[in-house]
């Protein structure tokens, strides 16, 4: 087959993918070379095609963009349980992380069955160093008071993701009645999480779609599943108090959960369907999800980067693909790599398992 005619039956078969478009933006080194591409693929994944990418690296930060001593700020107190506190660097609040994300500062009451009240507050996000000479990394804390819970909540300001692949380089530490939460949210109903319950073994991750409990509260078993944790190297027994890579894919009708560059589980139930936002948190309310954090404890979820490609519901209908771009590398080559090129116009999706023979062909012969 000519590459002409591969290119012609390419975009033919093509058609049938869900379409989208808008304009990549930079990584978080606004000097780093940006290849010339028109989508990313999913990491791991040849098949999800999408037109967005985004990569937060915390670790090489400088003093004049942090404008923060790297140490952690003092622990919330008794006395302020209505979350007023201010960011804890300008980093937050202005330039190319702060416009996509902010710290939120809310307060949910204590109920029935959130025995405890929860108030996140800015002062718990902050950039840190293990020592001196160790890579810098953004901190999301919560600690247990006597009257209430103070927590972390991290949001992207972009509220219409519709479908994402999404990695996080992180590890989790401290007490007991904590959870951290890395997810995608458009209701109670329609909403993907990793999640690190600190009351579990270390070895274990939670992977979630929503409703967890149907209309009658009863538990729903495809919703929660207790997945292990590989070891980087790819043995067995890996913890979550460790550095680790957490990745989840969402697609149309199926969730993928990856672990240290593993896949782990797939997952059709309960795959959200509505534009969403992204969002970190480091919580809990008392409730039996996260447990009861004793008075006086503290947990804290640590991230070294986060690295997105996604869609969104407002991206241009009609889109096209010439240069589609990998992110596998993107941790240590810091920008994208061209993986296909010259395959002619490609309309953007999900695309069959039979184009991908179609692209490497259009780009090897």
């Amino acid at each position: 087959m000519s590459p002409s005619s591969t290119r012609s039956l390419f975009f033919l078969l093509c058609i049938l993918t869900t379409a989208q478009l808008s304009i990549a933006n930079p990584p978080l080194d606004p000097n780093s070379e940006i290849a010339d591409c028109s989508c990313y693929k999913a990491p791991g994944n040849e098949k999800a095609l999408f037109l967005n990418h985004q990569f937060f690296d915390f670790r090489n930060l400088d003093n004049a963009t942090t404008s923060s001593n790297l140490t952690a700020p003092i622990l919330i107190n008794d006395d302020q349980d209505a979350g007023i506190e201010p960011i804890t660097s300008p980093f937050f609040g202005q330039g190319f992380f702060g416009d996509y994300f902010t710290p939120a500062s809310w307060t949910v009451n204590a109920s029935e069955s959130a025995p405890v009240t929860l108030v996140n507050s800015q002062q718990n996000i902050y950039l840190a160093r293990d020592a001196p000479d160790s890579p810098i990394h953004l901190t999301l804390r919560t600690n247990r008071l006597e009257s209430f819970q103070s927590a972390s909540d991290l949001e992207a300001t972009e509220l219409s993701y519709l479908f994402a692949s999404i990695r996080v380089r992180a590890r989790v530490t401290g007490s007991s009645g904590a959870c951290a939460g890395i997810f995608f949210y458009h209701s109670d109903d329609q909403e993907s999480d990793i999640e690190i319950l600190t009351r579990d073994e270390h070895s274990i991750l939670r992977a979630t779609n929503q409703p967890g409990v149907d209309p009658q509260g009863n538990v729903i078993p495809e919703a929660s599943t207790q997945v292990p944790i590989p070891a980087p190297s790819g043995g067995a027994n890996g913890s979550w108090t460790d550095w680790n890579e957490y990745q989840l894919d969402w697609l149309p009708g199926r969730s993928e959960w990856l672990i240290n560059g593993m896949s782990k589980l797939n997952k059709t139930y309960g795959v959200p369907s509505q534009p969403s936002y992204f969002l970190l948190k480091m919580w809990s309310d008392g409730s039996s999800w996260p447990g009861n954090m004793t008075v006086g404890g503290l947990a804290t979820l640590d991230v070294e980067w986060i690295d997105m490609v996604y869609n969104t519901s407002h991206d241009a209908a009609g889109a096209s693909c010439k240069t589609v771009c990998s992110v596998d590398r993107i941790a240590t080559d810091a920008v994208p790599q061209v993986a296909w090129g010259n395959v002619g116009a490609a309309r953007i999706g999900i695309v069959p398992a039979v184009l991908v023979g179609l692209i490497w062909a259009a780009v090897l012969f």
